[in-house]
């Protein structure tokens, strides 16, 4: 009778871990747009401005309706980048890219009252 236990399975590559850690962080950062969106709307309501933009539609601010969806299109784009591209240097750069596309969305939601 043989005492032998089994092995644990090899672990995986350095580069398959890398794709997955990449991914599992374009899945948080898209995940928190909505609440930063959500807080930063909130923040831009508290503008000095707002309340003439919002209650007489005057004063408001200058961004083009473009930045916007520019800039969410580039996100999400960025993100199926880092879910289905096989190459590691490619999703990392489309992460960069994508975190810096949220973050130009974001500033666009904070300075709409500016």
């Amino acid at each position: 009778m043989s005492t032998d236990l089994p092995t644990a399975p090899a672990s995986s590559s350095p580069t398959a871990e890398a794709a997955r850690r990449l991914r599992m962080w374009s899945v948080v950062w898209a995940a928190l747009l909505v609440p930063a969106t959500i807080a930063t709307g909130i923040l831009a309501l508290t503008a000095e401005n707002a309340g003439r933009c919002i209650g007489y539609d005057e004063s408001c601010g200058g961004n083009p309706e473009w930045a916007y969806g520019g800039s969410l299109l580039v996100a999400g784009v960025a993100w199926a980048t880092v879910l289905c591209v096989p190459s590691i240097a490619v999703r990392r750069a489309a992460l960069w890219i994508q975190l810096a596309a949220e973050c130009v969305f974001l500033t666009a939601v904070l300075t709409t009252f500016a």
